[in-house]
């Protein structure tokens, strides 16, 4: 149970590393052609990509609560032999239990 929050938050910490590290890397203004008479260029909005994948990581979390907050459910059966005597003949019939199991994965 340990390892599914453990798992999410070293992807959470990756995923913010990596962020900040777009986010504080290079210029946000890219020379595409520079001449005596033109120059072309584009401004990229770091700051609005940033902050759109730095809330995106709700996605993420909302991602982890499917697969850990939703209950595995289990159905073992099991088949018991029993033996039934009619009039000389024997005859064998099994009954069968079924148990429904629910397991929660981890506790939030």
């Amino acid at each position: 149970m340990e390892n599914k929050a453990s798992f999410l938050d070293y992807v959470l910490l990756i995923t913010n590393l990596l962020l900040f590290w777009y986010f504080l890397k290079g210029k946000n203004i890219k020379i595409h052609e520079q001449t005596q008479n033109k120059l072309n260029f584009t401004i990229q909005p770091k700051l609005l990509r940033f902050l759109g994948l730095f809330f995106g990581q709700v996605g993420i979390i909302l991602l982890f609560a499917i697969f850990a907050i939703i209950p595995v459910t289990q159905l073992s059966c099991y088949r018991v032999p029993q033996n039934l005597q009619a009039s000389s003949i024997e005859q064998k019939s099994s009954k069968i239990i079924c148990k429904l199991r629910e397991f929660r994965q981890v506790h939030l």
